[in-house]
Parts: C-alpha cells; sequence; structure tokens
C-alpha cells in the first residue's frame, strides 16, 4: 500500500492480540480507535447479530472451493452488505480454513465413532451442540490450558485448523487425525467507514484491489500449506484419515434446523445463497 500510493498511505501492523481480543477489536473499530482488522470469522460478530453464526454451522460448506465460491459470491456480497450496515467495511474475505478432529480414543469415520470421546470445545453455543448431537462429550476450556489436558487425558480431543494443529505441537499429544472439515471459517478484512472515508478516490480503490490481489495469495499460500501439514501430521506419528461427509450431515441437520428457527428467516436466505455457490 506505502509502494503503491508513493508513501502517502502507511499500514501499522499488530499481531499476536497485543490489541486485544478480536471482542475487543470490534468495540475498538466501532469507537473509531482502531482502522480495522483481519478477523478469524465472521462469526466474531454474533454478539452483533446472530445471524452471522451461519458460517459456524457443521458442515455446510462441502469443500474449499465452495466456500470461496460462497464468499467470492452472492452470500459474501450479503454478509458484507450486513456487516456494512454495523459501521464495518469488508475489504476481501481471507481464509482461516477448515477445522478438524483430533483424539487418543480412535479414527473417526462414522458419527458413531464420537460417541463418549471428550473434546475440548471453545464456548460456542453452536460447536458445543454439534458434539451434543453427535454423542460426545464438550469441554469448553481456555485454548492456552489445551496441549496440557490433551497431555495429561483431562480431554481426548480437540477440533482445529491444520494450521493450529502444527503450530501447537498436537500430534505430540494426539494419535488420530480425522479430515472432517466439519466448520469453514473465512478471515474477513475489515475497515472502518471512517478510516475508508479519510482516503482519496483513488487511494480506496488501490486498497480495495490489493486487499482483493492478496486474498488470492494469501489462499494459494494456505492451500500448499495444508497439503504439505497433511505429510507432515502423518509422518509426526498420526493416524490421518476422511471421515463419511453425508452421514456426518444427516446427523447435524437438527442444528441447522433450530438455528433457523430461533434466529429467523434471514437464516433460510443465507444458506439458501451458500447452497447456490456449490
Amino acid at each position: 500500500m506505502e509502494t503503491r500510493t508513493d508513501g502517502a498511505v502507511t499500514i501499522q501492523v499488530n499481531h499476536n492480540a497485543v490489541l486485544g481480543s478480536e471482542a475487543d477489536e470490534i468495540q475498538q473499530i466501532r469507537a473509531g480507535s482502531l482502522d480495522g482488522a483481519l478477523f478469524y470469522g465472521i462469526s466474531n460478530f454474533q454478539s452483533i447479530d446472530p445471524v452471522f453464526g451461519v458460517e459456524e454451522l457443521p458442515f455446510i460448506f462441502s469443500g474449499t472451493e465452495h466456500a470461496r465460491n460462497a464468499f467470492d459470491g452472492e452470500f459474501g456480497d450479503e454478509i458484507a452488505s450486513m456487516l456494512s450496515e454495523h459501521q464495518f467495511e469488508v475489504l476481501s474475505f481471507w481464509e482461516n480454513g477448515f477445522r478438524h478432529f483430533t483424539n487418543n480414543i480412535r479414527p473417526i469415520v462414522e458419527p458413531a465413532d464420537m460417541e463418549g470421546i471428550k473434546f475440548r470445545s471453545a464456548e460456542i453455543p453452536l460447536r458445543l451442540k454439534m458434539f451434543d448431537l453427535l454423542d460426545a462429550v464438550a469441554i469448553p476450556m481456555g485454548f492456552n490450558e489445551l496441549f496440557t489436558a490433551l497431555q495429561q487425558g483431562t480431554v481426548d480431543g480437540q477440533e482445529n485448523p491444520l494450521s493450529t494443529i502444527n503450530s501447537s505441537k498436537f500430534y505430540e499429544v494426539q494419535d488420530y487425525l480425522s479430515l472432517s472439515g466439519h466448520i469453514y471459517n473465512s478471515a474477513p478484512l475489515i475497515i472502518s467507514p471512517q478510516s475508508l472515508e479519510k482516503l482519496s478516490d483513488e487511494q480506496q480503490t488501490i486498497l480495495k484491489e490489493l486487499a482483493e490481489e492478496l486474498k488470492v495469495e494469501q489462499r494459494s499460500k494456505l492451500d500448499e500449506q495444508n497439503q504439505e501439514l497433511e505429510t507432515f501430521l502423518s509422518e509426526q506419528g498420526m493416524e490421518v484419515n476422511e471421515i463419511n461427509r453425508e452421514a456426518f450431515l444427516q446427523e447435524v441437520q437438527p442444528l441447522w434446523e433450530t438455528f433457523a428457527e430461533e434466529n429467523g428467516e434471514k437464516v433460510n436466505e443465507l444458506v439458501e445463497l451458500i447452497n447456490k455457490a456449490e
């Protein structure tokens, strides 16, 4: 951005939660003390409107191409419009990716394989309900406690993207990696309308173009990384397997229905847009 605007616009990046949690950053953007942020999932905005939790419906995206088509198409346009109503401008939808199950009890192939396994879960209602539907035991726990809990057997398993499984070295304390892809999280790159308006029309165009260009690069790097990580995690001794996705999808349908009943017709509209993208 600095290069393309001849130094007129610079971007200061703060990472590793030095500005607080994503909930803190949402408040800072609304207050005008933060220009923008890269959020891991539109589900972070559920406190503003529960409908943003639609991304967390398990198995709603059949694969990477489907998810990207949805966020790059009508579904993404509608989500961007909804966020704009709350003073958040989406520059582009980057990617956090799919979450997968790991555990120390057995490979997970069919829904019945989940029974009785104790999974650490973030305290997100849809995820807790998902585990309950699949007859697993969800134990809400801070992420910073997870490695020790797995090591000591307080929990049997967890769910995260491959990059997190690798960076947290869960392969040292987990035997089985089941490529479930049960939840996909986008990574919306957001700026406040006030900050955007400070830029000239030309600078706004450059910023938006860059956000799209780098989205493609970020996704490409993630694809390369995931392919490498599947091999690496297997080499570290994890048994890697695929799941019966259709069987899992059938089991979690009541959760989709309940979410729509609780949050209104807008959920059904968004689910329809997601389905159209497949």
